[in-house]
């Protein structure tokens, strides 16, 4: 897999390039600092990083316009915040810690990786899916609507609750009353905190937080149970991803919105919001390969980010799980040449049950594979394909292959003992 990022520093242009052989690419967000080793010095201005390993996978970067550090030094690449986007920086690692030595690197990375594991674990035990949160918070705005006088719960907090719907991606919102690749779009930089013209803005993760802090302060300090029942699948990128249908309010929240009983309420959303939290977290750690989701498989490198997505579906919300992935094709120069993008995405309601689907995207050509669960679902998709094919041309995309497989895939077998469930 081949990607690149280029962003200012420094008034100088600094180029990362990954490279082959590369089995992951890591997430570089603000904030980060990645362990690196000066691997070679390519011209007088680029030198080739690596870093992985201890179980993690390997990768290397092709850096220019830094400090050129000698070769076999380890350094460290931080991503900070700059006035245009984000800056890379690399730095050599402190001399008292080349001194220690290689095992002293190596303990420090287990002992980071096993942090990384602890984490993962307490987020599984914790984490829930966006259906059942979207239902509790659809019936509670129903019973004390936002700004209605004598609500039983703060406006805060309905106004917090009110406002995730806007996060929901409405298929009627496109052009012509259809869904379309710009309210995607839109509905994806909403979800990241990009904002619709790029800039920033509040995410999920941030909105979800301070939906948090409000429902906990409202609930006097009662607690609820995480969820009521069996969680979806943990989300990763090397399983295939599992849409979520709409669910219902649980009993136990309909039986305090009925009681009027606000403090309960709350605590029982506030265990929701913790556990939509938990699993867009361990959604973060899959998208940097820190979590071992699958084995014996070489699709995890065609992927880089998972991600759930909230759907209206009949007034309901369902979830669609999205796995994206991106490279440059090589022998082309320059970012964005010959760009190949890759789309793996699952969503499961009542009128459908589950499908899935893998769309791949070079340049116009375009590759895609559906399946469905239900025999009579993917029939009817096979009658539509010569509709959906003819559609795509008009788009000016030239349709290599298009297929529809009843049944789903299978999953790659999981690592022994990964993430047991000790609480459904």
């Amino acid at each position: 897999m081949i990607s690149r990022v280029n962003s200012p520093s420094q008034g100088s242009q600094t180029g990362i390039v990954a490279v082959r052989p590369v089995s992951r690419v890591p997430m570089l967000n603000v904030g980060d600092a990645i362990a690196v080793r000066v691997a070679k010095h390519l011209t007088d201005n680029v030198m080739r990083l690596v870093g992985g390993g201890a179980g993690g996978g390997g990768f290397q970067l092709d850096v220019e316009g830094q400090e050129m550090l000698p070769l076999g030094s380890r350094a460290t690449l931080s991503v900070e915040r700059g006035p245009d986007g984000p800056r890379y920086q690399v730095s050599a690692a402190p001399q008292n810690a080349a001194q220690g030595g290689a095992p002293n690197s190596a303990s420090g990375e287990a002992a980071a990786l096993a942090r990384i594991a602890s984490l993962a674990a307490a987020l599984a035990g914790r984490q829930d899916g966006l259906s059942p949160l979207y239902a509790g918070l659809a019936a509670t705005l129903a019973a004390a609507p936002a700004g209605a006088a004598g609500a039983m719960l703060p406006p805060a907090v309905t106004s917090a609750l009110a406002g995730l719907l806007g996060f929901r991606l409405d298929p009627t919102a496109g052009r012509e009353g259809r869904l379309d690749g710009a309210a995607l779009k839109g509905a994806l930089e909403g979800l990241t905190g990009r904002g619709a013209a790029g800039g920033p803005g509040t995410g999920l993760d941030d909105a979800l937080s301070e939906l948090l802090s409000v429902l906990k302060g409202a609930a006097g300090g009662r607690e609820a149970p995480a969820r009521q029942a069996t969680p979806p699948p943990l989300p990763g990128i090397s399983r295939h991803p599992r849409g979520e249908k709409p669910a219902r309010a649980s009993g136990e929240l309909i039986s305090a919105l009925l009681a009027r009983d606000g403090e309960e309420a709350a605590a029982i959303l506030a265990a929701k919001t913790e556990a939509a939290l938990a699993r867009l977290r361990l959604a973060s750690l899959a998208s940097r390969g820190l979590l071992a989701d699958g084995e014996g498989t070489g699709e995890a490198a065609l992927f880089d980010r998972v991600l759930d997505l909230p759907l209206v579906v009949g007034g309901q919300t369902a979830v669609i799980s999205l796995q994206i992935g991106r490279d440059d094709t090589p022998g082309h120069e320059g970012e964005g040449a010959h760009p190949a993008w890759r789309l793996r995405f699952a969503l499961d309601t009542e009128a459908t049950g589950a499908v899935e689907a893998l769309v791949g995207l070079d340049g116009p050509r375009l590759f895609a594979s559906l399946w469905a669960a239900r025999p009579d679902i993917a029939a009817d998709l096979n009658e539509r394909l010569p509709r959906l094919a003819a559609t795509l041309a008009e788009q000016g995309l030239e349709v290599v292959d298009l297929k529809v497989t009843g049944g789903l895939p299978d999953d790659p077998p999981a690592p022994s003992g990964q993430f047991v469930d000790v609480v459904s």
